[in-house]
């Protein structure tokens, strides 16, 4: 029996039972939003992201999942329960993001590509911030930094990360093998002082805030965490925290029957780590120990979000400074037989995002938000004029109504092979409207559709039943209809794959 409740399972009640969580008087959430700082006084941004970091928060419904941080900011703030990364990998969601711009609009997929080749006169959203009078400064991982994917242009001063890869954060010698460049799926260790990289960035982030109080500028503050992305490392006091029996999955663990092999993949990138086999299902024990490691990163990660907001508190400057906290994209835990991400699926693409506004009364919205609305929405609550080239659309209008709606869907897409720097020979596409999930397979050679999938979420959200052929002609059509028109929208400014 699965005792993990998690959000993403509980769709048809996730907005009341939020709503109850977050604030007991519903009429409240309705009321319009007051800010508690001078409409003439810039507010500074704190802009935290994690690694691929899923749904599983206690905020969000788990119940397991010991996060007590994010779930005080989600308590004060606008908790949205339906928001979509436009890409289920770290590299082409954070250039989208901080872009504004679908991928097809800036041609970004792969690990390795830099934005400022295929799309070099984007203005980001740090670069305009800074453009319009802020300080921007970046620690951790923001962009995808592996690539030396920095951007200068981005940020006041240089960008700060003092590790290349997730795969050499590790404190204990045991867990390398020699000759290896990588380690062992899992760490739990016992030290002092900053060891892993997030210590480092945490710290680096708390002295980055006290001396930025003493600004003559408001601030654009990025700071990104490396966890919980494999290796699924913590210090031992969080894997502690957690009765590994108790860390189930969310579903069934089988290969769903009835899908393309497009939208499932060997999950190689944690098959390279040295205690996994290359082939073949995971044991149920090595099941447990990756999830327990996954649930401690993730309450690690928690740990340093409080100690950045402590900081904002302990320098004065809580009261006037917008925090958004986001992850990169969402993942699979053995579920669907699937580890990790890069698929179009729901666990995948569906994110955590949250807002605190000073002043803001707290909301929980189930309105469809894409990735690309943050930029926008930001430029919107920092009363500043957005670029006007955006895909995205601010959202600030839901912060004073939870019952706002934004969008009919959102989009999202994978590609085939994702991470290698082999030529692309299929796109997956998907949108995902407040009841369904309808994908299309595309040959890039012909733009031939070679799959479909149809899910109803609100029963299958796991998205295990493929519909295809069973569905309503009426409800095909209207599907794809609404991903034809989305794709138009996105490449109208694309340059080719």
């Amino acid at each position: 029996m699965i005792k993990m409740v998690s959000l993403i399972l509980l769709a048809a009640v996730t907005s009341k039972t939020l709503a109850n969580d977050a604030q007991s008087n519903e009429a409240l959430l309705n009321e319009a939003m007051v800010f508690a700082v001078k409409p003439n006084k810039k507010m500074n941004v704190l802009f935290i992201g994690a690694d691929d970091l899923r749904m599983n928060i206690g905020a969000y419904g788990d119940k397991t999942a010991i996060t007590p941080n994010i779930d005080a900011l989600a308590s004060q703030g606008v908790i949205f329960t339906k928001a979509y990364v436009q890409f289920a990998s770290c590299n082409a969601s954070r250039a989208s993001m901080l872009t504004g711009m679908y991928p097809d609009s800036i041609n970004v997929y792969k690990l390795n590509t830099h934005f400022r080749k295929t799309a070099p006169d984007v203005i980001t959203l740090p670069q305009h911030f800074k453009n319009n009078g802020y300080h921007s400064e970046s620690i951790g991982k923001v962009y995808h930094n592996y690539a030396n994917i920095r951007d200068p242009k981005s940020w006041s001063v240089p960008a700060r990360l003092d590790q290349e890869s997730h795969f050499d954060d590790y404190v204990l010698a045991a867990s390398m093998v020699k000759g290896n460049k990588k380690g062992r799926a899992t760490e739990s260790a016992e030290y002092s002082g900053n060891k892993y990289v997030d210590d480092h960035i945490t710290s680096d982030a708390v002295q980055t805030i006290k001396r930025l109080k003493n600004s003559n500028k408001p601030f654009f503050l990025a700071v990104g965490f490396m966890k919980p992305h494999a290796p699924y490392n913590a210090p031992k006091k969080y894997w502690d925290l957690y009765e590994r029996v108790e860390l189930q999955s969310l579903g069934s663990e089988s290969k769903p029957n009835n899908i393309s092999n497009l939208n499932w993949f060997n999950f190689k990138e944690i098959r390279s780590l040295t205690d996994l086999p290359k082939k073949g299902v995971f044991t149920k024990d090595t099941a447990q120990r990756l999830r327990h490691g996954y649930y401690a990163a993730t309450s690690y990660v928690d740990d340093n979000v409080g100690q950045l907001i402590q900081a904002l508190k302990d320098n004065n400057l809580y009261d006037n400074t917008i925090i958004v906290f986001w992850s990169d994209h969402g993942y699979h835990l053995g579920e669907n037989g699937h580890w990790t991400k890069a698929t179009v699926r729901e666990l995948d693409t569906r994110v955590p995002l949250i807002f605190r506004i000073p002043g803001q009364k707290p909301v929980v919205s189930d309105a469809i938000t894409e990735y690309i609305d943050i930029y926008p929405t930001l430029a919107t609550l920092a009363n500043l004029p957005a670029p006007a080239n955006l895909d995205g659309r601010s959202f600030s209008h839901v912060f004073s109504d939870s019952a706002a709606k934004h969008k009919t869907h959102a989009l999202s897409q994978s590609s085939r092979p994702w991470s290698s720097n082999k030529p692309i020979k299929h796109m997956g596409y998907t949108i995902r409207t407040d009841s369904y999930r309808y994908t299309r397979w595309v040959a890039i050679k012909g733009n031939i559709t070679v799959s479909e999938e149809l899910y109803h979420t609100t029963s299958d959200l796991l998205e295990r039943k493929n519909l295809i052929k069973s569905s309503s002609l009426q409800l095909l059509q209207k599907m794809r209809g609404l991903l034809d028109k989305s794709l138009d929208q996105s490449l109208t400014k694309s340059t080719g794959i």
